[in-house]
This record gives C-alpha cells, sequence and structure tokens, in this order.
C-alpha cells in the first residue's frame, strides 16, 4: 500500500491502600491516573527521598527472591526464612526513618508511593504481573513488620493466580490466613473524581477521550519541534482514556474514528488510527497490557513525521527525491524518538518502526534479516492504510468508505495480513458506520451500525426517500427480511457533495 502523505484532565484517582476486599470499579481510568499513598494512620504520605526511590530496586529483588524460594520449596524450608530476612532487612530502612513502604502494581508499573519507578518496572515485569494477577493493586509494609511475619507473607506473593481464583473470597482469604497484621495487601480502586460512567452519556465520555487524545498530540508535536522530552506518563494516560472507551464501547468509539480535519490531518489521523487498532485488538484478545501497547504504537505511529519540515508535509505536488527520502524515513525517526522516551513499552517502538513494512516485508525501512512484522505493527498497518485513504490529503481526495474497504481487501496477502483484514472487515463492515449511503430502494441512508453476521448489510438510518427528499428519520435492520422490505445497499456516498451533514442524524 502507498505512505499516506500527511498535514499537517480532572485526573482520575487511584488510591492505595484500600481494604483488602475492595475491588477496582467496572469504569477504569479515563486520564492519566494520580496516585496517592496512605500510610498506616491514613494521612497522605509525603514525598520519597531520592535514596529512598534508588533503594527500592533492593527492595523488588528481595520481593522477587521471597516469591521465588516460595514457588520452589515447602513452607517450612529454610530458603523461605532467609528470603524472608534478606527482604526484611530493606524495609527496616524505611521504618527506621519512619515511614511506612507502600508499593502501587498499577497495570505494567509500579510505584513507591506517589513515585513510578519507572526503570524497575522495566526490570520487574514478572514480578508486577504475577502481583496483579493474583489481585493484588497494592502491598503496603508497615512499621512494627518483623522476618517471621514476612515469612507466613511468602504464601501470599508466591501464589498462583489460580489458587488464588479457586479460594473463596481470593486474595482477601489468602491474607487472612497468613496472619500479616503489618502487611496491607489492597486493589487498586479507579474512581472519577465527579462522577461514575455510569451516571453520564457514553458518547460524552467517548468524545472527552478523543479530545484528550487530540491535545496530546498537538503537545507531542510542539515538544518534538522544540527539541523537548516526551512524558510517557501522558501519553499512557490519553491511551490508556482510549483502550477504556473502546472495551466498554466500541461502537461510540467507532462513530468518532470517522472524524476527520483537513488542517489537522496528522492528529486526527492518529486518533483515529489508534482507535480502529485497538478495536481490531480487542478482537484477538482483551489483555490489557497488549491492547495499551498497542494503543501507544498506534497513537505515535505518525511522530516521526513531527519532525519533518511542515512545507514537505503540506506540499500538494510531487515530493523530490529528498523530500521523499524524508518522508519515507519517518519510521524510523519516530522509533528513535519513542525509543528514548523513558517509560514507553518497547513493543510500542517496534510498531512505529515496522507499521509500513508491509505484510510481504517489500516495504520500508529494509532489515538485512527478514522476519515476519509483530502483529500489533500488522494491525496498526490495515488501520493506518484505511484511515488515509478515507481522509482528505494534500495531494488527493478522500475514498468512498467502501472503495477502501474494497482496497484493503485486494491487498490482504501482499501489503496486510489476511486474517487481520478479515477481521477488520467483520469489525467494520463493507459499509461502515457513519458512512452514508444509497439503498437498492433509492432511499439515502446513514450505517448506524454493522452487522456481525453479514457485513453487506448494515442497520441504517433512512434520512431522505427515492426523490431525495428529507423524511422523519427510519432505522433498518438490513438482515431482517421483514424489516429491510428487501432493501440493500448500493454504494456509499459523498456526504459534502450532498449537503449531509452526518453527525446530525446520529
Amino acid at each position: 500500500m502507498s505512505d499516506e502523505a500527511p498535514r499537517r484532565h480532572g485526573p482520575d484517582k487511584v488510591r492505595a491502600p484500600r481494604s483488602v476486599t475492595g475491588s477496582p470499579t467496572d469504569d477504569a481510568a479515563l486520564t492519566p491516573p494520580r496516585i496517592t499513598a496512605e500510610t498506616s494512620d491514613g494521612a497522605a504520605s509525603i514525598a520519597f527521598s531520592a535514596n529512598q526511590v534508588r533503594r527500592a530496586r533492593h527492595l523488588l529483588t528481595r520481593l522477587y527472591g521471597l516469591r521465588r524460594a516460595r514457588r520452589l520449596y515447602p513452607d517450612a524450608h529454610p530458603a523461605i526464612a532467609e528470603a524472608a530476612r534478606d527482604l526484611h532487612e530493606v524495609i527496616a530502612q524505611y521504618h527506621a526513618e519512619g515511614v511506612d513502604v507502600p508499593l502501587t502494581f498499577f497495570e505494567e508499573e509500579v510505584l513507591l508511593g506517589e513515585q513510578v519507578l519507572t526503570e524497575d518496572s522495566l526490570l520487574f515485569d514478572q514480578l508486577i504481573r504475577d502481583i496483579s494477577g493474583i489481585g493484588a493493586g497494592g502491598i503496603t509494609f508497615l512499621r512494627g513488620l518483623d522476618p517471621e511475619e514476612l515469612a507466613r507473607f511468602a504464601v501470599v506473593v508466591g501464589a498462583r493466580p489460580d489458587q488464588v481464583a479457586e479460594l473463596d473470597g481470593g486474595i482477601a482469604t489468602l491474607v487472612e490466613r497468613a496472619r500479616v497484621p503489618h502487611i496491607v495487601v489492597s486493589t487498586v480502586n479507579v474512581v472519577r473524581d465527579d462522577v461514575t460512567v455510569a451516571d453520564e452519556d457514553e458518547r460524552q465520555v467517548a468524545k472527552a477521550a478523543y479530545t484528550g487524545a487530540l491535545d496530546l498530540l498537538r503537545e507531542v508535536e510542539r515538544l518534538i519541534r522544540s527539541n523537548q522530552p516526551l512524558s510517557a506518563g501522558h501519553v499512557k494516560g490519553a491511551v490508556r482514556s482510549l483502550v477504556d472507551n473502546i472495551v466498554r464501547n466500541r461502537f461510540a468509539m467507532l462513530e468518532l474514528s470517522s472524524l476527520k480535519n483537513f488542517d489537522e490531518y496528522t492528529f486526527y489521523h492518529s486518533v483515529n488510527v489508534a482507535i480502529l487498532s485497538v478495536a481490531l485488538g480487542s478482537m484477538l484478545t482483551r489483555d490489557y497490557r497488549f491492547l495499551s501497547s498497542l494503543g501507544i504504537g498506534a497513537l505515535l505511529h505518525d511522530i516521526g513525521k513531527m519532525s519533518v519540515d511542515i512545507e514537505t508535509l503540506n506540499k500538494a505536488g510531487p515530493l523530490t527525491t529528498g523530500e521523499w527520502e524524508d518522508i519515507r524515513n519517518h519510521p524510523v525517526n519516530g522509533a528513535e524518538i519513542t525509543a528514548l522516551t523513558s517509560g514507553l513499552d518497547r513493543a510500542a517502538v517496534v510498531c512505529i518502526l515496522e507499521h509500513h513494512m508491509r505484510y510481504d516485508l517489500t516495504g520500508y525501512p529494509q532489515r538485512p534479516l527478514k522476519r515476519p512484522q509483530h502483529i500489533a505493527s500488522r494491525i496498526v498497518a490495515v488501520a493506518d492504510a484505511y484511515d488515509a485513504m478515507t481522509s482528505q490529503r494534500p495531494y488527493s481526495a478522500p475514498r468512498m468508505q467502501d472503495e477502501a474497504m474494497g482496497v484493503i481487501i485486494r491487498n490482504a496477502g501482499t501489503a496486510l495480513d489476511p486474517v487481520l483484514v478479515r477481521l477488520f472487515v467483520d469489525l467494520l463492515g463493507y459499509f461502515p458506520p457513519r458512512s452514508l449511503v444509497l439503498l437498492s430502494s433509492g432511499e439515502t441512508a446513514v450505517v448506524v451500525s454493522v452487522s456481525p453476521s453479514e457485513p453487506s448489510r448494515p442497520r441504517v438510518r433512512v434520512i431522505a426517500d427515492e426523490r431525495g427528499e428529507m423524511i422523519t428519520p427510519l432505522d433498518i435492520d438490513l438482515t431482517d427480511a421483514a424489516e429491510s422490505g428487501g432493501r440493500s445497499v448500493l454504494r456509499c456516498l459523498d456526504p459534502a457533495g450532498m449537503d449531509v451533514e452526518i453527525s446530525d442524524f446520529l
């Protein structure tokens, strides 16, 4: 596929620790979380010193050692007692300085109080997964703790998710049985500052996530063009919001993915690609880590173009050899920028590097050793191609949605992964949501949603009769023979050419 030529939060709160019986709310974080640690008396903790933050690596190393000892040896084995003493030695240093030790495990990160331990989050990735896997969002070691209590705690930290799942009461029961009064094990509770998502209009929440991602990209461009570092936390927060909304209401987000803005093509295109990519990825897995990493790679897939001269990006005519080389280098430039951004998932960097490599590996950048594109890169390639074709660009008019979907299908097996193309058609249908379409009856309609069973027969909202006269909107499910009355979709229409504002009918 050809390269697209672009033109150019009250925070949620994650409070830890809560009581061990607490559990996450159904609505996940919608904006970058603010972590508030509490001490044993319930007061907010002071910030930890630089020395205390550096010492956290020793703490995590020895916590990992205790977990490993418990998985290798039976309860009474001396190795567990020795590992508990080693861990207590580090914890005792914090206690001697008058502070408790609150560790929070949130998604792929570990925090000491309010401090995100960026490098340690990468080094102790498996430990974070294991702790989160048993349902523990945080562990706080309170003053008064002794090595014997830590040895009993080994049964908790060394537990396997399936073992915890079999317990009535889960992690709470396991902690209670361990008799560890100076260790608080908590889940991470995510709450909104104002009202719960259930009390809000879903589309407004989705729109807020979309707008937040746009604002982030505007700031990212400003930082790149002024040679300033990116904030991994802000990127993750924006992506987290998109992922949460897609998982909760995929179709509300897919409606938004058709929003376009010629003057801010790069920003709108990147957000749309992120939405389409995560939606497609969610058809493969609901693993949150994968979807978050995919979302970051998709949102930043064109970040390398933000260092390209704006006149080149906006050029309507043919590019010179040098200008085209600048464009072709954007995956490498983007990968370099994100690789130097501490805290971003490495898989996201690979996705940024590979999204133009093509399924048959004939794209760019070329590699001396051929190996398949990463699955995330293949997902982004499909979403990128579709959104680019359906957008107004400096050198070309947008294609109709059904025409773009036809191009996607024809490139299955060469430029694009054929399995992902099949899933993408299932996701959007031949006539994606918000498409303006001509029905076989001569009526004009707006596509409301896709039929999972029949991609060519969506649910539509008829807005004009066969003479082109506007009517009271009528919803019809084209998969229902009685309801459709034999109607089918013939082709997509250009809303601008017919003076139709799609949003007025949705």
